[in-house]
């Protein structure tokens, strides 16, 4: 019996230790690691939070508060945000520093993973680069495949290069670095940071016209269309004026407030158009003026309408 207890008691052990082994070098889903999973979790194009145990401290966040842990999964989301818009603006310094400060709170995304990828490659950190794509392929980012296939073939063609490098450098009695051990450490990229204003030209349309098309006069119509700011920076406070080019008197057009449009972001706009009965002319030359203060302006653009008899 006693030699029955002393078997049963190190299997116990081996297998927990097994366990362990299993869960500090797996990658599980964040349920089956963190108890306090969020469902409703967004989920990054398509990709899935898993959470990491790197090491035994680790294992303290099993045992957090419910309050901790949430406030750990949101500030680690909040910090991948931070990395995707720092890729978006080019960034790819901010990109690695944000996403290395997301995966520090001990869960990471397949995306996250790719993106720094690309990133660290950029940033000729060639080393840290080619762990975070296998890291994405590994946790079935399929979209990092192709990627990586380029990646892999740069490393090839700074090999190649290398070798005749290192003959040239033994040639001229000087130190050889190899360009294909990239650099330790990441260098900040000066990116430069300027809205960028587009007219979505396939928005601009008059409600209110009749059916073809023209200005009737005694009535009344909107001039509709959107404004994006597709750099990565706010516009500033911008006055978007609609005009007549003959100054007709017989128009009253309205006008719309200064606007300000955040990056990468789409502003709708519209302007009241009211003519009066004693509107005589055979075309309207509408003036469209969109003044940015900081000298992102667009040119002005004229836009015709037929005025009905």
């Amino acid at each position: 019996m006693k030699y029955l207890m002393t078997i049963i008691l190190l299997a116990t052990v081996l297998g927990a230790r097994a366990q362990e082994t299993h869960y500090h070098k797996g990658l599980r889903s964040q349920s089956d690691n963190d108890r306090f999973a969020q469902d409703d979790a967004p989920n990054f194009t398509g990709g899935y939070y898993w959470a990491r145990v790197r090491n035994v401290d680790d294992v303290a966040i099993t045992h957090e508060s419910r309050e901790d842990s949430i406030a750990r999964n949101n500030e680690f989301r909040r910090l991948c945000r931070l990395a995707y818009d720092a890729y978006d603006d080019g960034d790819y310094y901010l990109t690695a520093m944000y996403g290395d400060s997301a995966l520090s709170k001990k869960f990471h995304t397949p995306e996250l993973l790719y993106y720094m990828g690309l990133s660290l490659e950029k940033l000729e950190c060639y080393k840290d680069a080619d762990i975070a794509f296998k890291k994405a392929l590994k946790a079935g980012y399929t979209q990092a495949a192709a990627p990586y296939a380029n990646f892999q073939q740069h490393m090839e063609q700074l090999r190649a290069l290398d070798k005749l490098n290192k003959k040239e450098a033994k040639r001229k009695g000087v130190k050889f670095v190899p360009l294909s051990e990239g650099k330790s450490a990441p260098e900040p990229i000066p990116v430069k940071r300027e809205p960028s204003l587009q007219l979505i030209t396939s928005s601009l349309q008059f409600d209110g016209l009749t059916a073809d098309g023209t200005l009737r006069p005694g009535s009344a119509c909107k001039l509709r269309f959107r404004l994006r700011n597709n750099g990565n920076a706010p516009t500033g406070q911008c006055d978007i004026v609609l005009g007549e080019k003959s100054g007709l008197e017989a128009l009253n057009i309205g006008t719309i407030p200064p606007t300000v449009i955040g990056k990468r972001q789409t502003a709708a706009v519209e302007i009241p158009i009211e003519a009066d009965k004693t509107l005589d002319a055979d075309e309207v030359d509408f003036v469209l003026l969109i003044d940015e203060p900081n000298g992102f302006s667009l040119p002005p653009r004229h836009i015709k309408v037929k005025v009905q008899k």
